[in-house]
């Protein structure tokens, strides 16, 4: 015979004063409406929400790619060439052209040369025509909320 003080667990620690509690809730469960068979129940789709600016979105997203696409293949390509020059002809990359300047040297600075026009035109590039479209977007988004703060879904 078991009394109730007889449990074979230990009893829980002393709790500190100051930590946080953990509360053990218990588990609630959801049940999905299920068909026969355990296929689940097919729901009527609810109204798509109307994208408000989808095009402004489509047009930002597209700006940004072909900043992203001309800058990158810019630098990567300059850099590709070098690197295909230097394993491919080392001996034309290696003649002179002045004095103790080879080509290789030159293309080399040439390759940080275009690296950092690149950049700076990726830069100037972005305030003139994704910087707009970004704002635009950012501000409907701010106003949206607003307008919609009556509406009850």
């Amino acid at each position: 015979m078991t009394l109730p003080d007889d449990t074979p667990y230990p009893p829980p620690p002393p709790v500190l004063s100051g930590w946080p509690q953990q509360h053990a809730e218990p588990h609630v469960f959801s049940y999905e409406p299920y068909e026969p068979y355990g296929r689940m129940a097919r729901h009527e789709p609810s109204a798509p929400e109307t994208d408000r600016h989808g095009g402004d979105l489509a047009a930002l997203r597209s700006a940004y790619r072909v900043l992203r696409r001309v800058s990158t293949l810019t630098a990567l390509g300059s850099f590709v060439v070098y690197v295909v020059l230097s394993c491919c002809v080392p001996d034309l990359m290696g003649s002179k052209i002045t004095g103790e300047l080879s080509l290789g040297m030159a293309l080399g600075v040439l390759q940080l040369v275009v690296t950092f026009a690149a950049v700076l035109w990726y830069g100037r590039s972005a305030q003139r025509s994704v910087d707009p479209l970004a704002q635009a977007v950012r501000e409907r988004a701010v106003r949206r909320p607003a307008q919609d703060a009556g509406v009850a879904r």
